[in-house]
């Protein structure tokens, strides 16, 4: 388990960001919060969020050539 940055509360390992449920539900209530979390930790498992692996930069810039 990670902590929430807001509140150091539990936050699950495999969640791609690190922010609690109740406090993700306190900043953008909770059908956004719902939504945020579905769509980041689908981009998590695409890979999307991988920002230290150059993978990403690579294929942008290849896209741009």
């Amino acid at each position: 388990m990670r902590k929430c940055v807001y509140c150091n509360g539990e936050v699950p390992a495999e969640r791609a960001m690190q922010i609690c449920d109740r406090c993700g539900v306190g900043v953008w209530g909770k059908k956004q919060w719902e939504h945020i979390k579905k769509t980041t930790d689908e981009a998590q498992d695409r890979g999307d969020l991988d920002f230290n692996s150059g993978k990403n930069f690579q294929e942008e810039k290849r896209r741009a050539a």
